[in-house]
């Protein structure tokens, strides 16, 4: 898994280099949008500890990842680089916007957060299990949204998860904001 996650780190930046051309545009925000709102909810689920000590970890790594599938689709669509400031800027405004929400829109982001999980599983379920870099280039530059639908254990795993997240990520955003 850390291997794929270096993987697509890497391909991800190598593709910032990368223009898409003819691409529709409302695809390509679509894909942006998802791809932030993945990021801030797999970053609100990088504060847990179970199902294993190394799970926030890897979600820390996946918020990432998303991040970078955010950056590369907006370069692409507006031919402007992001920095990484106007990038945390922007997934902050989705993790507030969601923290705000919540509990009211608890099953939206539970929704969200399998979605994503399904996004990533098809992500890497397309390249062999030593992609070659074009190979890997090529599951990148072809990256689509994510699925419009969800299975109910799907659900039901994150429904588990995702409720301990935004618990454990207003505490430490609350601590935060009173060590300023």
């Amino acid at each position: 898994m850390r291997r794929y996650v270096f993987l697509l780190m890497t391909g991800l930046l190598s593709l910032t280099s990368m223009t898409v051309t003819g691409a529709d545009t409302k695809t390509e925000a679509g894909v942006e949008s998802a791809a932030l709102r993945c990021s801030a909810i797999s970053l609100m689920h990088s504060t847990l500890t179970t199902p294993s000590p190394q799970f926030g970890e890897v979600m820390g790594e996946i918020a990432g990842l998303y991040a970078q599938v955010y950056a590369v689709q907006h370069e692409a669509r507006t031919k402007q680089k992001l920095n990484n400031a106007e990038l945390r800027k922007r997934r902050d405004g989705v993790l507030t916007e969601i923290s705000k929400g919540w509990p009211k829109n608890k099953t939206a982001v539970v929704r969200d957060a399998a979605l994503c999980n399904i996004w990533r599983i098809d992500f890497f379920s397309k390249l062999s299990e030593k992609p070659s870099e074009k190979e890997f280039q090529t599951a990148l530059a072809s990256l689509g949204p994510p699925p419009a639908t969800v299975s109910k254990p799907e659900i039901d795993k994150w429904n588990g998860l995702t409720p301990q997240a935004v618990g454990i990520w207003a505490k430490i955003q609350l601590q935060t904001s009173q060590k300023k």
